[in-house]
């Protein structure tokens, strides 16, 4: 009879979303643009009216997409594992092992911090996503610590310590 080793700790699992917020900090400046566009193509006698039209149903679209690819993200915190979905017309699905995670770095740009938000790294020893980014989480959530105590929990469950040459 086989056994499996089964984590001594459960913390359960932990699912996240970027916050539509995040779609203004990327998209604010060209979504107005955009919609600047649509309001001046649609004036009578407008020089190359038809030309802005069409570019600013273009820019629509491609701003579409990045806001129903902003809504596919998901990122998905196991007890072992951290599984980054996304992808509109194709779904896909990164795993990290949270062993393998070595370093994290917290950054908020200019419409980020107005807006309430964040972007989290997390560098981890993974060949297929040495670096997996969280955009548009809260400023205020303090998910670094989290994340950490997992990535110790399963170190000291695989065996695994960290040597350092200084």
């Amino acid at each position: 009879m086989k056994t499996q080793t089964q984590p001594s700790y459960s913390f359960g699992t932990l699912v996240f979303r970027p916050r539509i917020r995040q779609y203004f900090a990327n998209d604010l400046i060209i979504t107005i643009v955009c919609i600047a566009g649509l309001a001046v193509a649609g004036i009578d006698g407008m020089f190359m009216g038809n030309i802005l039209l069409w570019a600013s149903l273009a820019i629509a679209l491609c701003l579409i997409y990045r806001f129903l690819y902003l809504r596919s993200m998901r990122f998905v915190i196991t007890d072992e594992q951290f599984i980054y979905e996304h992808g509109v017309f194709q779904r896909t699905r990164d795993f990290m092992e949270l062993y393998r995670v070595v370093d994290f770095r917290e950054e908020s740009s200019f419409l980020q911090q107005l807006f309430g938000l964040k972007t989290i790294h997390i560098y981890s020893g993974d060949r297929s996503t040495p670096r997996l980014d969280m955009v548009g989480m809260d400023k205020s959530s303090n998910l670094v610590p989290f994340i950490r105590e997992r990535v110790s929990a399963n170190r000291k469950r695989n065996g695994i310590y960290e040597i350092t040459n200084r």
